[in-house]
């Protein structure tokens, strides 16, 4: 939607600025946003041939956060792994392990993988962008969008075995 796109383009600006706008905390569903990411970067991912799945989102996830910034994380973590995966390959938005305070959720691929000087750089204010016309900024706002919710999110990756991104989230009473 056109708000989304706006809200993109600010948190873009505020990252290049070093700056973080004030987080919009309010009651959303993760399942929701994780199906808007996938509608969204869909069609991207079939005109490359990869196949985009989600699993384990089925049922709601009520919390208290901001949408936004959660989608905007997310997005740039799939459309991060989009360009590494082969045609024929596949990028899974996962909804893992779910207790009353927490959820995690995961973005693998079974693309190129990270060398290991990008890797230990991904979430940090030095990292490494290998693809063309890439900045290095969408993994620094979906780890500032990570932290503001007070989780983490982490990588496991090596060249030749694909990616996964895992975050902790907190869940709050909605």
């Amino acid at each position: 939607t056109g708000e989304r796109i706006h809200h993109r383009v600010k948190e873009i600006s505020d990252c290049v600025k070093g700056r973080t706008a004030e987080p919009n905390f309010a009651r959303c569903d993760l399942s929701a946003v994780a199906r808007d990411v996938v509608a969204t970067l869909g069609v991207l991912a079939k005109s490359r041939q990869i196949a985009l799945t989600l699993e384990g989102w089925e049922a709601p996830i009520w919390t208290i956060a901001d949408a936004n910034r959660l989608y905007s994380a997310l997005y740039n973590l799939v459309d991060n792994a989009l360009p590494e995966v082969s045609p024929g390959g596949q990028v899974r938005l996962v909804r893992g392990e779910q207790g009353p305070d927490r959820v995690e959720i995961a973005v693998i691929d079974d693309g190129r993988g990270m060398e290991p000087e990008v890797r230990d750089r991904l979430f940090t204010a030095g990292a490494l962008s290998t693809k063309r016309g890439g900045s290095g900024l969408g993994t620094r706002i979906a780890h500032d969008a990570v932290l503001v919710h007070g989780g983490s999110i982490s990588v496991q990756s090596a060249p030749g075995q694909g990616t996964q991104i895992r975050i902790l989230l907190p869940l709050r009473s909605a």
